[in-house]
């Protein structure tokens, strides 16, 4: 009977096929053929090169690391048990973009099936799947991915909140069109989004009708036990009421926001604001790509300080000229002025520098909507068009883990899949001997940085 025996030959171990036989009354062992070599505990199978034929090649390794990440947060366990096909959205959701009834042909060209442990994909489990993820109180799983995405982050000094809205096609929903921010008249869902102001991990979102105030969207999540982990919550202008600050402060929540210049402002603050004496060196802070100069007032239990910009003011002057019949002289004076408000105990410095760097939620926004192509939402029924927003909320969490991993580097989120993008998965096969086996392709020097950067392997 053959069996394989390990054959050591100095500093070398090969496998090979032996049999047992009797001569002269002893048991003998002679060598049929050597299948192969150990290397480094693993075995590598002896083949013929001149009989190999290439079965499948598969995209993999892109998918395969959103996986591995998806994993460590979590997400296989929290999203149910349509978990593998909601994932699998996610996943193609931030690599291919392609609509569901194409899914499944494509996914054919990659590795999803293997890496997932999916035998069959067919767009029915897919609309399923949709169906399940709006259905699942997601409230929950936002909580425990971003405990799971702050694990060696315990500092949880501030966080970011703004409303965006976009286009939707849902002709079974029963909703007013309204002007958008680029000026067209459409149905608009608007989305609200909190992340953390260092990292930009996102902490929760909602969806809203879209003619409803981002000031009555704000006034209606401040209860969100979440927020209250932070010492800060920073807003841009046009969020904050005077409701809401009132309701903040009753929870003892400190608060950073932008509000708009109006005429009673105007007439007991600014105007009473000589410029010689607020443009001066001990009133200057300095931006990334600018110097502001600043001077603090009491204002409702808080502080509001007056933002003077002298760029600014040049821009607005040079846009209000060109319009020269619509021109107030008496307006001019307050070109160049914004406006903050807070209840912090920090030194005005510290104030505008966090409210000017509210950048990240911004970078948020446009990841979710152009990276991750939210807009416009091709769907028809409201509950799909919810469910969309969270497969693109999970796969922008997995961007924002991928972001943070690779601080520090000039590589970005988005380059970094782009290049592993590269590395296939071919399956072969040995006519001779009969034998497939897989093996992904080599891996340049920067794609192992990535990986290692990442902690993820092939």
């Amino acid at each position: 009977m053959a069996f394989i025996r390990k054959i050591k030959k100095g500093n070398s171990v090969y496998l090979a096929e032996v049999e047992n036989y009797r001569e002269d009354g002893k048991v003998k062992q002679r060598v049929i053929r050597y299948v192969g070599k150990e290397e480094n505990g693993e075995v590598v199978r002896k083949i013929s090169s001149d009989k190999i034929e290439i079965e499948s090649v598969k995209k993999y390794l892109d998918y395969k690391i959103l996986d591995e990440i998806a994993k460590r947060l979590s997400l296989d366990k929290l999203l149910g048990d349509k978990s593998k096909y909601i994932l699998l959205l996610v996943y193609t959701q931030l690599i291919s973009r392609k609509p569901i009834y194409k899914l499944p042909a494509y996914i054919e060209q990659t590795a999803l099936k293997e890496i997932l442990g999916l035998e069959k994909i067919i767009d029915k489990q897919l609309y399923e799947a949709i169906d399940q993820l709006d259905e699942i109180e997601f409230s929950d799983i936002e909580k425990k991915m971003f405990e799971k995405l702050s694990e060696d982050k315990k500092d949880r000094k501030a966080l970011l909140v703004d409303v965006t809205d976009t286009y939707f096609n849902g002709s079974q929903a029963d909703w007013k069109s309204r002007r958008g921010k680029d000026g067209k008249y459409s149905k608009l869902i608007q989305i609200a989004l909190a992340v953390t102001k260092e990292e930009g991990f996102p902490i929760l979102h909602r969806v809203y009708e879209g003619n409803i105030s981002n000031t009555k969207i704000f006034e209606e999540i401040i209860g969100e036990s979440r927020l209250k982990e932070f010492e800060i919550i920073v807003l841009d202008r046009g969020m904050i009421s005077y409701q809401s600050i009132e309701d903040l402060r009753s929870i003892n929540q400190q608060l950073i926001s932008g509000i708009r210049v109006n005429e009673k402002i105007e007439r007991e603050i600014l105007s009473k604001i000589e410029r010689e004496e607020i443009y001066q060196p001990q009133h200057i802070v300095k931006l990334k790509n600018t110097e502001v100069y600043v001077k603090e007032f009491d204002f409702r239990e808080g502080k509001l300080i007056a933002i003077y910009n002298p760029q600014l003011e040049i821009i607005k002057r040079q846009r209000a000229m060109e319009d020269i019949e619509n021109y107030k002289a008496n307006k001019a004076k307050f070109m160049g002025y914004s406006l903050i408000y807070h209840t912090t105990k920090y030194s005005y410095d510290y104030v505008v520098k966090t409210y000017f760097q509210r950048d990240i939620i911004e970078k948020a926004y446009r990841e979710i909507k152009t990276t991750i192509n939210l807009n416009p939402i091709r769907k028809y029924r409201i509950s799909h068009i919810k469910a969309h927003i969270k497969i693109c909320y999970l796969a922008y969490a997995i961007l924002s883990y991928i972001k943070y991993k690779l601080k520090g580097t000039e590589i970005s989120a988005v380059s970094a899949l782009e290049q592993l993008q590269s590395v296939y998965k071919v399956e072969l096969k040995s006519t001779k001997e009969n034998f497939m086996w897989s093996k992904v392709v080599t891996l340049y020097n920067q794609q192992k940085k990535i990986l290692k950067l990442l902690e993820c392997s092939v």
